[in-house]
């Protein structure tokens, strides 16, 4: 999926939090309130806006760390390919490696975290490249590591 076909899911996504209304009563009492109509349309545009915008962030730091994988220029590349294998693989990824890159590097792998935390979905799947962009990162990554 396409950043431009994200947009256009995220666009019908607040178009229909916009028709949501919260009715309340039962049977014959039923009416719409228009208080909690509103209230719960703020939560979920809050939500769906938090998950967009972490997502498109996620995808383009990925995307940078996948490029220094496959450049090898980075002197941090060991604890960069610890954090994509673990975002992978689902392992865990001891603490100290999010402290050992620079900021830039560092920024990018919490931007990840965070799109794997509201994202919606799966980073590896839409990563420029996918999963087999992922797997020859980490492949030459290995090679210069050791």
């Amino acid at each position: 999926m396409k950043q431009a076909e994200r947009e256009r899911r995220h666009q019908q996504n607040l178009q229909r939090i916009q028709h949501v209304q919260q009715l309340v009563g039962v049977g014959d009492r039923t009416r719409i309130d228009h208080e909690g109509t509103l209230i719960e349309q703020a939560r979920m545009l809050e939500e769906e806006i938090c998950s967009h915008r972490a997502t498109e962030a996620g995808l383009a730091a990925l995307a940078r760390l996948l490029r220094l994988l496959e450049e090898g220029m980075s002197r941090h590349l060991r604890e960069t390919a610890a954090f994509v294998t673990a975002v992978r693989d689902g392992t865990p990824l001891p603490l100290h490696v999010l402290r050992g890159p620079d900021a830039e590097t560092a920024d990018d792998m919490l931007a990840v975290l965070d799109a794997f935390r509201h994202g919606r979905v799966s980073l590896l799947e839409h990563v420029e490249g996918g999963a087999k962009r992922v797997a020859r990162a980490l492949e030459k990554a290995r090679q210069r590591c050791g």
